[in-house]
């Protein structure tokens, strides 16, 4: 883990270890050994402990006292739910929406990082606190959007929809695209949760 004067240990900790499990270098459910973590960025276990806390605050991390931290996994409910909160959360932030620029969306990039940024976009006039929750819930839902690109293999064409509502400047055709965007999600947590916890796996299966 590279030194820099203006990054603290602890927070510099925090940056790897939460790049490493939206990367998927960390897989999901995988546990994660405080000691073995600290030696491989070359700090010691207390930085590292105190990001692993962190990260379970913000629901990527989860803790338990028989098997400590280990990357956090929706249920299929969690899953659903979580579509649903980022569906509400888009919709809040309409009411900022006439002051907001356009979604800044990188054409190179990949589909869950696509979909973060043209639904993030939309908050750009929010309160922190909404900004705050749409970072936490699209970092939560990474992994699960991965699963959709291997799922649908045209799956950003979900987002086209939205996007031409988004450029309409119309608030009630990017609510109905937000709304269908979400619904198809719901409807579909279990087959995608499924995907997720294939691609969560090892590759001897373990």
């Amino acid at each position: 883990m590279a030194r820099t004067p203006d990054s603290p240990i602890p927070e510099r900790a925090y940056q790897e270890i939460k790049t490493r499990v939206l990367a998927g270098r960390f897989r999901l459910r995988q546990r994660l050994d405080a000691s073995a973590i600290a030696s491989d960025l070359g700090v010691s276990t207390t930085p590292v402990r105190e990001a692993l806390l962190r990260l379970t605050s913000e629901r990527l991390v989860s803790f338990r006292p028989s098997h400590g931290f280990a990357v956090a996994m929706w249920s299929e409910s969690g899953l659903r739910d979580l579509y649903r909160w980022r569906g509400e959360l888009a919709e809040l932030a309409l009411a900022n929406f006439a002051a907001a620029a356009q979604p800044i969306v990188d054409a190179a990039a990949s589909y869950p990082d696509k979909a973060a940024d043209l639904l993030a976009g939309l908050a750009i006039a929010a309160h922190t606190e909404l900004v705050h929750a749409v970072r936490n819930a699209d970092d939560r839902l990474h992994m699960a959007r991965v699963a959709e690109a291997e799922i649908w293999p045209n799956v950003e064409q979900d987002l086209a929809p939205i996007s031409k509502a988004i450029l309409s400047g119309n608030i009630a055709p990017i609510r109905n695209a937000l709304r269908k965007y979400h619904m198809r999600r719901c409807m579909n947590a279990k087959r995608i949760r499924d995907c997720a916890a294939l691609l969560g796996l090892s590759s001897n299966g373990a």
